[in-house]
C-alpha cells in the first residue's frame, strides 16, 4: 500500500509509509566513483585497496530510534521551508528503510528478455537495465533516492554508530554482480576486507556511504549512469550500460581512534 502525507502546499508529495515506495529529496551525497576506481566512464577495475587480513571485530549495533507517528511529523514539519521538509522526508524514510524487515525477498527477482538481431550491446544493456530499476522498486523493502539509487537495507545499526564523511576512508566487505547474477567482485571471496577512500568510488557507492552506519549491511541497486555509464570497463568484466547489484558492510572508519 502506498501512502503519501500532503504536508504543505508547497511540498506536495512526501513520505510513502510503506516499505518499498520512493520519496523525493535528501541531503545525500553525489559525487563520482566506483567499486575500486575514480571515475565510472573511464576507470579500468582493480583489485581494491585493501588493509592485510585480519581478525573481524565483532560489530556492537545500538538500538534504533523509535518511531515517530505521522501526526508528530506532520507537526515537526509544518513551517519548514521546502528544502528543509526534502530533507526531513528522506531522513523519515530512511529511519523506515531501517525498521523494514525483507524477509527471504532474494537481492533481486529478475529475467532479462533476448537481445535482439539488430540491437547493440549498449542499448540492450540500458533497456533491460531501466526495466529491472522500474520493476525492482516493487520489492519489499526497496527505497530510491533523490539521484535514483535503489537501496534495501538487510542489517541496520542504531544513531550511536558513526557514518563516514564524504572522502573518509572506510573500511568494507562487499559482493557485486551483474544482472544475469554473475559476481565480478568480492572481498569476501579475497577473504579480507577492503579499504577506500569513500569519495574515489561509483557514485552509486559515494551517495550511499554517507547515509550508512557503521556495522550496517545495504544492497545497492545501482544504474549505469551511477555505476560504470556507457563505456563500462573496456575488456571486461563489466559491459557498457550495465546496472550493477551490491551487497556493501560498513564494518569500519580506519580512520577514526
Amino acid at each position: 500500500m502506498r501512502i503519501r502525507l500532503a504536508l504543505t502546499t508547497s511540498l506536495a508529495a512526501a513520505l510513502l509509509a510503506a516499505c518499498g515506495d520512493t520519496t523525493p529529496a535528501d541531503e545525500a551525497a553525489s559525487e563520482t566513483a566506483g567499486t575500486e576506481t575514480a571515475a565510472p566512464e573511464s576507470a579500468e577495475p582493480s583489485q581494491p585497496v585493501s588493509e592485510p587480513a585480519e581478525a573481524e571485530e565483532e560489530l556492537v549495533l545500538s538500538p534504533l530510534e523509535p518511531e515517530e507517528t505521522v501526526e508528530a511529523f506532520r507537526a515537526r514539519v509544518e513551517g519548514m521551508s521546502e528544502a528543509d521538509q526534502a530533507a526531513a522526508v528522506f531522513a523519515r524514510e530512511l529511519r523506515m528503510a531501517r525498521g523494514c524487515e525483507p524477509g527471504n525477498a532474494p537481492l533481486h527477482r529478475f529475467i532479462a528478455r533476448e537481445r535482439g538481431a539488430e540491437e547493440s550491446s549498449a542499448d540492450y544493456n540500458a533497456a533491460i537495465a531501466a526495466e529491472f530499476l522500474r520493476n525492482n522498486v516493487t520489492q519489499p523493502c526497496v527505497y530510491t533516492t533523490p539521484s535514483g539509487l535503489q537501496y534495501r537495507i538487510e542489517r541496520a545499526a542504531g544513531p550511536d554508530n558513526p557514518s563516514p564523511v564524504t572522502g573518509e576512508m572506510v573500511r568494507v566487505h562487499y559482493a557485486g554482480m551483474l544482472l544475469d547474477g554473475t559476481e565480478f567482485d568480492s572481498s569476501y571471496v579475497r577473504g579480507e576486507a577492503a579499504v577506500f577512500p569513500s569519495d574515489r568510488l561509483i557514485a552509486g557507492w559515494v551517495e550511499a556511504l554517507p547515509l550508512m552506519r557503521v556495522g550496517e549491511k545495504w544492497t545497492l541497486y545501482i544504474a549505469p549512469e551511477l555505476a560504470y555509464g556507457s563505456r563500462g570497463t573496456p575488456g571486461g568484466p563489466i559491459p557498457p550500460n550495465a546496472a550493477l547489484v551490491f551487497q556493501l558492510e560498513l564494518l569500519g572508519l580506519p580512520d577514526r581512534p
